[in-house]
């Protein structure tokens, strides 16, 4: 698909996203819609939906003020006579009626003495016509014309104004409508493409945004995890220089094995205390410093703790480091015990 072609396809796709978003609009904008009907003399009349009857005249910078008080805040369709529009026929090929809008909007010029932003218009559904063609008709009238039709009604505060006329004289035709005039709302196709083309280039924008902090922050994590392992790499050689360089048999690694086995883990003699101590003994502190340990804790019988650890064959020179003290609430004895740990060399290592 060539870059024309794809442009095109976006721009259809554009065209008839904003078509289905104006039609959900205009659809609820004219749920409470006063429709305003021009009649003879260049008087108006309110519709049902304003109470209906109602008549009065556009002629000057205001609406009467019972009709504004109507009128305030409402959306309002004013019906045209369509003497003031001029209407002239355009034949088109069959494949232009996905495109109406914008080949009505350039062919103004040549149907009308108006130029399209000097003039208001609009036009009919299209019908078939032969040779694979369709007609329609297009309405048109410079803003001037109905300028005297619409201030007044702004004037009074009105939500938003759509301006309609009828086109032929054929009985239940829809009317054709030529500006709307929105004050600030969303609405119309073009307003809306306008709108969806901001927001996706908004979005354009943030994800390329994004894409290059993506980038720049990935790079920088990359550096890091690089740098990273390099250190990593470099310790790795360091050690292993330093072990053949010194051999299994060096002081320091001679050092550590036999404290390795020297030592016993903390874990195994806590272990050990939890087979020989009885269930109603608690250990509040367990101090390990080479062969010996120290343990604090509460008991009821702390005077059996030593023949208990004595007997185990895991511990041996039990003995009281500190006189043992009753508890004021009767629960037992604080002691204070240290023994030599006499643990099996094969459970050490």
């Amino acid at each position: 698909m060539t870059l024309a072609r794809l442009i095109d396809a976006f721009s259809h796709w554009l065209d008839l996203v904003a078509g289905f978003v104006a039609g959900l609009f205009e659809h609820t904008r004219r749920a409470g819609t006063i429709r305003i009907t021009e009649e003879e003399g260049g008087r108006f009349s309110l519709g049902p939906a304003a109470g209906g009857g109602a008549s009065f005249a556009l002629a000057g910078p205001q609406v009467p003020p019972h009709i504004a008080a109507l009128l305030k805040g409402q959306a309002v369709e004013l019906a045209l006579d369509p003497s003031r529009f001029l209407v002239r026929p355009l034949d088109l090929p069959k494949g232009a009626a996905d495109f109406l809008e914008g080949i009505v909007r350039s062919q103004i010029d040549r149907l009308t003495p108006w130029s399209s932003g000097a003039a208001v218009y609009g036009w009919t559904p299209p019908v078939e016509a032969a040779d694979e063609r369709i007609r329609l008709w297009v309405a048109a009238a410079p803003r001037e014309r109905i300028a005297p039709c619409i201030d007044p009604l702004k004037a009074a505060g009105v939500r938003s104004i759509t301006v309609v006329t009828r086109v032929g004289a054929a009985p239940g035709a829809d009317p054709v409508r030529v500006l709307d005039d929105v004050s600030g709302e969303m609405g119309g196709t073009a307003r809306i493409r306008s709108y969806l083309l901001a927001i996706l280039g908004a979005a354009v924008v943030l994800a390329t945004l994004a894409l290059g902090m993506s980038a720049l922050i990935g790079g920088g994590l990359d550096e890091a995890r690089d740098e990273l392992s390099q250190r990593i790499a470099v310790a790795r050689r360091a050690l292993v220089a330093g072990r053949d360089g010194q051999g299994a048999d060096s002081p320091a690694l001679r050092a550590l094995e036999r404290r390795k086995h020297e030592q016993p883990s903390t874990v195994l003699v806590l272990e050990a205390l939890s087979q020989v101590l009885p269930d109603d003994t608690y250990v509040t502190e367990l101090q390990v410093e080479g062969d010996k340990v120290q343990i604090t804790g509460i008991s009821r019988a702390a005077a059996d703790l030593i023949r208990l650890m004595e007997q185990s064959q895991k511990f041996a020179q039990a003995t009281f480091i500190a006189p043992t003290t009753p508890l004021t609430d009767a629960r037992g004895e604080r002691f204070q015990i240290e023994a030599r740990i006499t643990l099996p060399p094969e459970v050490r290592k």
